[in-house]
Parts: C-alpha cells; structure tokens; sequence
C-alpha cells in the first residue's frame, strides 16, 4: 500500500471550523483515523460521530500541547502524521497592541506548533518516519496594517518550519507548511475598528465587511477569495509528498502576484 493510499494516524488541531474542520474533512473522507483539537468539544463530536477517532478538547493558549499530542498517539496507538491548523488574529494598531494579545497570538501560532511538533516527531521516529504540515499566512511575509502581532507569529512560524525540516529529516520526518492568502472563515469577516472608533451597528458592520470582502476579492487574479477546502487540498498534497520538506506552499489564488496593472 503506497504512502498516499495508507491509513494514517493523525492529528489535527483547530478542527472545528475554517481550515482545520476543512482539512479534517479531507482525511475522513480518504480513511485516515483522527485525533481532533479545538476548544469546541461539540464541534469535534459532530466532525467524528461514529467513527474510530479521538475528541481532544483544548485551548491551545492554556494547554500543554505535547500532553495533547502524547494522549493522541496512545489513543490512536501511534501517530503518522500532525496538521496544525489552530490559530488566532487579534486586529489592533500597533500602539493598541496590549502584551496580553501579543502573548495570546504568540502561544497559539507559534509556541504551540513548534511544541507539537517536537513531541510528534518523537512518535513519528519510533514508527519509522511521518509528515508534519504546520499552517502560516501570507501575512507572515506581505504584512498588513493591524496585524503585527498576528505576523510575527507566522513569520516565526516559517522559520521554524525550515529549522524543523532541517533537524528532522535524518529521521525520516519531513516538515512544511501552507500559507493561505485571504479564505473566507469568520476571521476575514470582522471589522477592524481603529483605537478609539465607536463600535459599529450591526448594520453598519455587515455594509463595512460587504466592502471589505469586496475590495479583497478584487485584488486575486482569479476574482475570488479562497475557501478552506482551496487549503486542505494542499495540506494534503504535502502530507503525502515524500521529496517535499523545509517548504512553504502560498495557497493564495495568486494574490501575492499583485493586481497585475502597470
């Protein structure tokens, strides 16, 4: 049976909506037995009814990771692969920047993922080798205003990829990571209110995040925003591409390219 067609094991954090639940999905979908993390235990248990999987609730700014990861691996008995895909955006000018939102972004997207990936390497070099798909952001290198902390996180994130990648290919486990561009998940769909703006009316807020989407769905090529489902196809891809490893894949329907006028 071929690396792609196998039935692994593996975890996947942020399942329970956008790009984790998207992701998750897939891998029912082609047989693969799952451990799900999110901070939503119902959410987890309508994903995985029925099935041979784990429920992990957790908050991954709060939690030990590798204790997430060790209880995964014995209750699936083993773990082949690791998808993190938990992540959180706090929008703020930079002077409105608090050290609690910084520290929240950090330990979310970028000290949880290296943490876990440290502990799932360990189970994956007992079983001979896996695959581990860490999620970033375009963001990570095309920062926009409000997102500082947001960016470093990623920025780190990308790093830490390659480092991983590094160190872990002896052992026969490769380490990539996907950024997406602009998916429509609820973390797209807020308004980004500037350091002392009035809160708007729900009203108000529905014509601003109309405009918003707008104005993004402009600036792709393909005259689009992504979707989650864009992003698990290539999550995929990397967890079964065995000569890929310290890469970053933009998954951002060519956003990075610019507008493409003179």
């Amino acid at each position: 049976m071929s690396e792609a067609s196998a039935c692994r094991h593996v975890l996947v954090t942020g399942a329970s909506r956008g790009i984790g639940r998207a992701v998750a999905e897939a891998l029912l979908e082609r047989g693969d037995r799952l451990a799900v993390v999110a901070r939503d235990r119902a959410a987890l248990e309508g994903l995985v009814a029925g099935g041979q999987h784990v429920v992990l609730p957790a908050d991954l700014a709060k939690d030990e990771p590798r204790a997430l990861v060790d209880r995964a691996a014995d209750a699936l008995g083993g773990l082949d692969a690791l998808v993190s895909c938990a992540g959180i955006v706090e929008y703020a000018e930079v002077g409105a920047i608090t050290r609690d939102a910084l520290e929240r972004q950090l330990a979310v997207n970028l000290v949880a993922p290296v943490l876990l990936a440290q502990r799932a390497a360990r189970h994956m070099q007992r079983a001979g080798g896996g695959s581990i798909v860490l999620v970033s952001s375009t963001l990570a290198t095309r920062p926009v205003p409000m997102t500082t902390a947001y960016a470093a996180s990623k920025g780190g994130l990308e790093a830490a990829t390659r480092t991983l990648a590094l160190e872990l290919g002896p052992a026969n486990v490769r380490v990539n990571a996907v950024a997406p561009g602009v998916i429509d998940t609820d973390m797209v769909r807020v308004v980004r209110t500037r350091a002392g703006e009035a809160t708007p009316t729900p009203k108000d807020a529905r014509s601003r995040i109309d405009a918003q989407l707008a104005a993004l769905r402009a600036l792709h090529p393909r005259g689009r925003l992504g979707t989650p489902a864009d992003v698990a196809e290539s999550v995929l891809h990397l967890l079964d591409a065995d000569y890929m490893t310290g890469t970053v894949v933009a998954v951002d329907g060519g956003l990075s390219l610019g507008e493409g006028k003179p």
